[in-house]
């Protein structure tokens, strides 16, 4: 659970370094920051229209409506509503979406974000990401691979062992050649 300072430090952050289109959404994020009560049950997540109550707010460069608010599915974009809904559920999880450029560039936006209960992560994961996770993993493996069979040798050097010597330099020799293929 993420601790309701590192909430307000980012909304804090948000409303200081990123524009939106309507002043509503400063209005309703020092709303938010100015209620530790309602802060407490506040979530930042993504997909947050897929929440049973989540609330989506755009930066100025998205074209879609910069605040969207669902509840089970209903959408408004009304912010006397979504003020209203706020603050007469404030007890209510509410599920926040912050979309701005570069957010997974942003230290502070990922120390406060939070897995979607609605969504499993890995549903929306492409099998091309997939991949290159896999092959990443795969690569790092025979790099440590590659460094341990160096301090190996390196250690056969010094103690004379010839023989360890040869075996683990040819077992380097055919690790490089499996990288390169």
């Amino acid at each position: 659970m993420i601790d309701v300072g590192e909430k307000r430090e980012f909304l804090v952050w948000l409303i200081n370094n990123v524009s939106f289109q309507r002043r509503e959404v400063i209005w309703i994020l020092n709303y938010l920051i100015n209620h530790e009560a309602i802060l407490r049950n506040v979530h930042i997540v993504e997909q947050a229209l897929e929440t049973k109550r989540g609330l989506v707010f755009r930066d100025i460069t998205q074209r879609e409506e910069p605040m969207v608010f669902s509840i089970e599915g209903h959408q408004f974009s009304n912010s006397d509503q979504i003020f209203h809904e706020i603050r007469l559920h404030w007890q209510q999880p509410l599920y926040l979406e912050c979309v701005f450029p570069n957010s997974w560039q942003n230290a502070q936006y990922l120390s406060v974000l939070e897995d979607n209960p609605s969504l499993s992560w890995n549903d929306n994961v492409s099998e091309e990401i997939v991949t290159e996770v896999e092959n990443y993993l795969k690569f790092q493996e025979q790099e440590a691979q590659v460094d341990l069979l160096k301090k190996q040798i390196d250690m056969a050097l010094e103690d004379g062992d010839k023989e360890a010597f040869l075996i683990l330099s040819d077992e380097l020799n055919r690790l490089k050649l499996s990288l390169h293929e």
